[in-house]
């Protein structure tokens, strides 16, 4: 087997720490590649000799054993071309990745970074946030939400659908923001929100996959992404649209950034608490 096979394995049965171990190895094995025991340890915060049993744990000798067999993996991604067989599989997902790679760097080269910053600024700006999504484009706004919600920004995902558009229209005001995340023109409604929204007074602003979309037509501040038919590649541009606008938001607004993500793990260490507090209180209730 190869080493991901031995850790996947393994993995159901760790304790804590070595399950932190054994994930790092699978996600961030190019930087593994580099580490020896005592700086993988040190980088997990664990004891090298964690690192030495874990090793063995999964059948090899040693860490350096294991640590051959990813850098062999890193060898042959970074050194290695593949030429895969005309009419195969492997070309065909060899040429869709391809495809995704070619237009991930259209939609870098034409990206509106200063549509992106009128953006931002109007971002932390809006007492509240009202991000609206088509069905296709679901995924991306709710990648933007979470983004905004770490950064501290009051922010709430509206679903396209008539009734959800019109109770967020009810009671959205001026010192608020309607942002439309659209991938295609299915659905006229989140278009039409727009519009009611600027007849109110509310500002607008539309994070698109093409140019031509109707949304674009209505809202105040557009970032329209690279157009491709395939849409595949559509939803690709909106998710690393997202992706950049958090990490511009990241980049501009690092201490609020780092404040509500450290919110959001006291948060999450109080919830995982409350049903142990509870346990040890029924335990205690039950004494004689």
């Amino acid at each position: 087997m190869s080493y991901e096979d031995r850790i996947r394995e393994a993995l159901p049965h760790l304790s804590p720490s070595l399950r932190r171990l054994a994930e790092f190895l699978l996600d961030s094995y190019i930087e593994a590649s580099f580490l020896t025991a005592t700086e993988l340890a040190h980088a997990l915060d664990l004891d090298p000799a964690t690192v030495v049993r874990f090793s063995q744990r999964i059948g090899y000798p040693g860490y350096p054993e294991l640590q051959r067999e990813i850098r062999e993996r890193v060898q042959r991604q970074l050194l290695h071309t593949p030429q895969p067989e005309d009419g195969s599989l492997a070309a065909a997902a060899d040429a869709a990745l391809q495809g995704a790679v070619q237009h991930l760097d259209m939609v870098r080269r034409g990206f509106p970074v200063e549509q992106a910053e009128r953006l931002l600024k109007l971002l932390e700006q809006s007492e509240r946030i009202w991000v609206v999504a088509d069905g296709a484009a679901r995924p991306s706004a709710e990648s933007l939400t979470l983004g905004l919600e770490q950064a501290g920004c009051a922010v709430h995902l509206v679903g396209s659908h008539p009734w959800d558009l019109s109770r967020a229209l009810a009671i959205a005001e001026p010192k608020h923001l309607f942002l439309c995340v659209a991938c295609d023109d299915e659905s006229p409604f989140a278009a039409r929100a727009l519009a009611a929204a600027r007849e109110a007074g509310i500002p607008t602003a539309a994070i698109l996959a093409a140019p031509s979309l109707a949304a674009g037509r209505e809202a105040e501040i557009v970032l329209a992404m690279h157009a491709s038919p395939e849409p595949a590649l559509a939803q690709l541009a909106l998710l690393a649209a997202s992706l950049t606008l958090v990490r511009m938001l990241a980049r501009d607004r690092p201490d609020r950034v780092r404040a509500g993500a450290e919110r959001a793990k006291e948060i999450v260490r109080l919830l995982q608490a409350e049903p142990e507090r509870r346990s040890r209180s029924q335990e205690r209730s039950q004494d004689p």
